[in-house]
């Protein structure tokens, strides 16, 4: 059988023996089972990150993290740096925009590192760093 391989920012691919895990009957997220599933796979993840403290997994596209992260640290009025150097960077701007933070943009052009030294001067100007 011929295998197509998709080369762009995810969906990633599966091996054979995973897509053949998913044809199984679901398990419930309250059950027994599915709690041990978990807790193996936090435990698996903390051991990863040699961590001790939460982890969190989030069903979503790394675009739902990076909402996860603007909703959950920013309200609606604050101001958020943002490094404009790729379309991720884009990304976070147009997040911010969408709950009513301000992005303050710094461009960089795509595949070039931002200088520290221009996010810190940033900072300073805002008083959120000293």
């Amino acid at each position: 059988m011929r295998k197509n391989y998709l080369l762009t920012p995810g969906p990633t691919p599966l091996p054979p023996k995973v897509s053949e895990a998913m044809s199984r009957p679901i398990i419930h997220h309250r059950t027994p089972q599915f709690q041990e599933i978990l807790k193996e796979a936090t435990n698996g993840l903390k051991y990863i990150y040699q961590t001790q403290n939460d982890v969190f997994i989030l069903a979503s596209s790394g675009t739902g993290a990076m909402e996860a992260a603007v909703i959950n640290l920013l309200s609606a009025g604050d101001t958020a740096l943002v490094v404009h150097g790729g379309k991720f960077g884009e990304r976070w701007s147009e997040i911010c925009k969408a709950y009513g933070i301000n992005a303050e943009v710094i461009d960089v052009e795509w595949g070039k590192a931002v200088d520290p030294s221009e996010i810190q001067k940033r900072l300073k100007a805002k008083v959120l760093f000293r």
